[in-house]
């Protein structure tokens, strides 16, 4: 069952725009004088071996299970999550492993609708120098599978203790306290509390700090939750702090975000507040040591155009936002950015970065999954892409930015009806320095692609590796395929 895990330290744009940061920790607490250098420095590097790897989850498949009788029943939307581990030539295609509540020493049981792996976050929660993976089910449980030189092994699960309503629907890693161990923000329905890492073999934290959000924050779903909420270091320093989004009310009303600060005492309630919106990333943009706020908002109608969307960047400051700095607005219709605004092409659905052609300033990455051919702009055909916007000393700018669709060169082209991206993730799999943007794509059972970059540019000039799911005769297929740890 449970075993510990250990905390990732990142820096403002890895936290966020590469997936994993560097592991703080040499061991467990009992082997800290003799264990030695830690395994790996990355918080998702779940074997060791010096690469980030790739936590996938597919919350929707069935697992199937034997009874007494000999008889095989499938227990629809069971779940299962998987690890597509990187190396030398990116992220691994073949022989990946099914990881259920039926496997060996993870905690619980496969039930039917489950929906183990519909959240997922990493880092070492115990401490050991693997990272491991937190996950979360639909039905409010969270569990600690705990990392090793095989990779995923087994785990633990983590109790509830306030037995309230939502548990486990929000789930993020960092160190929001300085120690050097990873501590864990886990999400209720209305709000949010601090597990404080390293984590026991039987799951328990050190302690939990309820978070001051300043009101309720409601939570419609757990991915939308997810997405609203990221890490990330804002006001200098080695310490995590955290951003939280606010939800549209049931009266459609766009509730202001927060940014809570970490520091020794745990994550601390600021006034900063900041514009709503269903997508966030973090990173220096203009590299002045402040991490800064990209918000996406694709549901913004502008003039008549309905879910268009929009992006807004935040400058960081010692305080968490930099009041005396204006926020910038980008559309599809800002200077340099190719195309124009038109209905429901959902631009900033999804947001990420990172540093694409290594000048040190991070580009911000737009996902529009609505936007589609000019010449059948209201077809139900496959479409979507996603948008590159330079940065400088200025920050993000929307000058020689590039627009990347769904089937640009080099793209895969998947059997049928199919759109990109729901989801954006950055990270760099082969260690070459040149970061891989990882996209989830529901186009019949539904896979991952992991598109490489080069100099700057995205696809065609470096291969794209597709993650088709696991073939295992223990789970169906899972058209949700694609949940990524973030």
């Amino acid at each position: 069952m449970r075993r510990h895990v250990r905390h990732a330290i990142a820096l403002v744009a890895t936290a966020t725009t590469l997936t994993g940061g560097l592991l703080a920790s040499t061991g467990t607490p009992a082997e800290a004088a003799t264990a030695g250098p830690a395994p790996s420095r990355y918080s998702d590097d779940f074997n060791g071996d010096g690469y980030h790897d790739l936590a996938i989850g597919s919350p929707d498949a069935g697992v199937k299970v034997t009874g007494a009788d000999g008889a095989t029943t499938t227990l629809g939307s069971a779940g299962y999550v998987t690890v597509s581990y990187g190396g030398k030539y990116g992220a691994q295609k073949t022989g990946l492993k099914v990881v259920t509540q039926n496997s060996p020493g993870v905690p619980g049981d496969a039930a039917q609708g489950r929906r183990f792996g519909e959240v997922l976050t990493s880092g070492d929660f115990n401490a050991d120098g693997y990272a491991d993976l937190a996950v979360g089910t639909g039905d409010e449980q969270v569990a600690l599978i705990w990392g090793s030189a095989t990779g995923l092994k087994g785990g633990t699960a983590v109790a509830d203790p306030l037995d309230r309503p939502g548990y486990g629907v929000v789930l993020k890693a960092g160190d929001f306290t300085g120690d050097g161990k990873t501590d864990l923000v886990v999400g209720y329905s209305t709000s949010l509390r601090l597990f404080r890492g390293p984590f026991k073999a039987d799951g328990s934290p050190v302690s939990t700090q309820q978070l001051d959000l300043g009101r309720d924050y409601p939570v419609f779903g757990p991915q939308e939750a997810q997405n609203r909420i990221a890490v990330g270091r804002i006001n200098k320093g080695a310490i995590d702090d955290l951003v939280v989004l606010g939800e549209k009310t049931q009266l459609g009303e766009r509730m202001r975000g927060r940014v809570l600060l970490g520091g020794a005492s745990g994550l601390r309630f600021t006034p900063v507040t900041i514009r709503g919106g269903n997508s966030i990333a973090i990173a220096d943009f203009d590299k002045d040591g402040y991490g800064d706020i990209a918000v996406g908002d694709a549901e913004n109608q502008i003039d008549t155009e309905y879910a268009a969307g929009l992006v807004r960047v935040n400058y960081g400051s010692s305080t968490g936002v930099d009041e005396n700095r204006s926020v910038r607005t980008f559309t599809e219709d800002s200077a340099g950015i190719p195309g124009s605004v038109e209905r429901t092409d959902r631009f900033g659905s999804s947001v990420a970065a990172a540093d694409l052609n290594l000048d040190g300033y991070p580009e911000l990455i737009v996902g529009a999954p609505g936007e589609r051919k000019a010449t059948c702009e209201h077809c139900y055909i496959s479409g979507g892409g996603f948008y590159v916007l330079k940065s400088s000393s200025k920050g993000v700018t929307g000058i020689g930015s590039a627009f990347y669709a769904y089937n640009a060169p080099g793209l895969p082209r998947p059997a049928g009806t199919y759109r990109i991206p729901w989801h954006l993730k950055t990270t760099d799999l082969n260690n070459d320095k040149q970061p891989e943007i990882t996209i989830p794509v529901r186009a019949g059972a539904g896979e991952v692609w992991s598109v490489g970059t080069k100099d700057g540019k995205v696809a065609g000039t470096s291969p794209t590796v597709v993650v088709k799911p696991p073939v295992d005769p223990q789970v169906g297929t899972g058209y949700e395929f694609g949940v990524l740890a973030r």
